[in-house]
């Protein structure tokens, strides 16, 4: 009997998709217990959609996607939703705020998981939130640390570095909640350290005074993500963030990336990191007041002995709980049919809906349009200045 055959799509190559489903099925494919590829959306065809058994569908949102589900699920094939992020509540300073917060898409959003088998997400909030709107249950795994694969153990825990690095690592998004909560005690820290410390910010660029930092480009490509910060050398990293429903709905990937590149992390005590850190254990949690960051950053500059011991401890349990054929194996065990359910039989000539990248373009197009009206054309402008300035 052959092997099922798992095919994803997304409408763009994002980290959410590469970190949450494509290298776990990679995983599962290296095991030999599945077949699996990755399309971008507009890339799908009819043969591709024919020859699959399951389908996931990565954070889908456009009318155009609701089509391909729909005739998925004619055909046959099982689905499942995968998100990452609280999508029918993405807040208003988000730069995708216009586009996911309009009626239409919204309407599309809960229509795709209507027509799905399954929900998949990486925090039991979203879970509970969302579990309502797919057909048959949802499950949550974690996501793996990619970036472990990446950083040689061995040049994790150098005794002691001068000056001491700290670092930031997070989208353009993030450029409030650094400028709100990290502004005041950075430039505490500064003010008494001095020389003694380097900042170094990769992604959001905050204004942060007259606080002097390094600043690291935006990279949309994620392995050229990955490449700089396998690269990096911080001592001591930030993961910022505010305490609201929205935010306690994302998952830890900092800790993620933080533990694998052997940083020392700070928190705000809030969902989701307090589902993972133990304070003063794996990486310090800490109120997101000017004095508890302060503190926090104090602690970990001048104990040594406590930031490589959380540089370990966090690396270590990357390695053991959050490698990619861990949480492979926990997908499948959760997942049984993963690896075992057949669609019925069919071939290309079944599949009654147009599909290819003109399609998507249209279908993208009139979403706009639908949603924003005359604001359209504003909107499409904003998001290719932001798009080129990201290059």
């Amino acid at each position: 009997m052959s092997l099922t055959r798992v095919v994803s799509f997304c409408l763009g190559d994002i980290p959410s998709a590469k970190v949450g489903i494509v290298e776990l099925m990679k995983e599962l494919q290296n095991q030999g217990l599945i077949l699996s590829d990755f399309y971008l959306t507009g890339q799908l065809t009819k043969e591709i959609i024919a020859e699959a058994d399951i389908i996931i569908s990565i954070r889908s949102a456009d009318s155009y996607e609701l089509e391909i589900v729909k005739e998925c699920k004619r055909l046959g094939k099982m689905l499942i939703y995968y998100t990452d992020d609280d999508l029918l509540n993405i807040p208003q300073y988000a730069e995708s705020t216009e586009y996911f917060n309009s009626g239409l898409i919204k309407k599309n959003i809960i229509s795709i998981m209507n027509e799905c088998d399954y929900l998949l997400t990486n925090n039991i909030l979203l879970k509970e939130k969302y579990e309502q709107y797919v057909q048959k249950g949802a499950f949550v795994i974690n996501a793996p640390a990619l970036l472990i694969d990446q950083v040689i153990p061995g040049t994790c825990h150098q005794v002691d570095t001068k000056p001491i690095k700290i670092g930031f690592s997070g989208g353009t998004d993030h450029k409030k909640n650094l400028e709100q909560l990290l502004s005041e005690p950075l430039k505490r820290i500064k003010d008494k350290y001095k020389d003694k410390v380097q900042l170094e910010i990769m992604g959001a660029k905050p204004d942060l005074g007259n606080l002097s930092y390094t600043h690291i480009s935006y990279m949309s490509n994620y392995d050229r993500y990955i490449e700089k910060m396998r690269s990096i050398q911080w001592d001591i990293a930030l993961a910022p963030l505010p305490s609201s429903d929205f935010h306690s709905c994302k998952y830890f990937n900092k800790y993620l990336e933080y533990g694998a590149i052997c940083a020392a992390g700070i928190y705000s005590d809030v969902q989701p990191y307090k589902q993972i850190v133990k304070s003063g254990i794996n990486g310090i949690l800490t109120e997101n007041t000017t004095e508890g960051w302060e503190t926090a950053l104090i602690s970990l500059i001048e104990n040594t002995v406590l930031r490589n011991e959380i540089q370990r401890k966090a690396r270590y349990e990357l390695e053991q709980e959050f490698n990619k054929s861990y949480i492979a194996n926990d997908l499948r065990k959760k997942m049984e049919f993963i690896t075992s359910y057949k669609a019925p039989s069919c071939n290309y000539r079944h599949v009654k809906i147009s599909v290819g990248k003109q399609e998507l373009i249209r279908s993208k197009l009139g979403n706009v349009f639908s949603s924003m009206g005359m604001k359209a054309p504003y909107y499409i402008l904003k998001k290719v200045i932001i798009k080129i300035k990201k290059k």
